[in-house]
């Protein structure tokens, strides 16, 4: 779904797509290895792949994370907050 090195769709979008979710917010519902795969899927899209807005956008929505300053940086923080475990209760 990369068209001319830029997503088809919104990037929190085509993660959905990508990981099988109806609704987009079934991403926030994932388990520890879902979310290890969606980190890898999050690597292999380029950082301009999406604007610097929506590599923000994901890291806040998936991650609760601040934004970042750069698209690059934007998407390896968010495969390192996807990459951690998540607290056990």
């Amino acid at each position: 779904m990369v068209q001319n090195n830029r997503l088809a769709l919104p990037l929190l979008d085509y993660l959905a797509y990508a990981m099988g979710c109806e609704y987009l917010s079934d991403l926030r519902q994932l388990n520890n290895a879902q979310r290890a795969y969606l980190a890898r899927v999050v690597g292999q899209i380029p950082h301009d792949a999406a604007a610097l807005c929506d590599w923000n956008d994901a890291l806040d929505y998936l991650a609760g994370a601040p934004q970042e300053a750069c698209a690059q940086n934007a998407r390896l923080q968010l495969i390192a907050r996807l990459s951690q475990l998540p607290p056990q209760a």
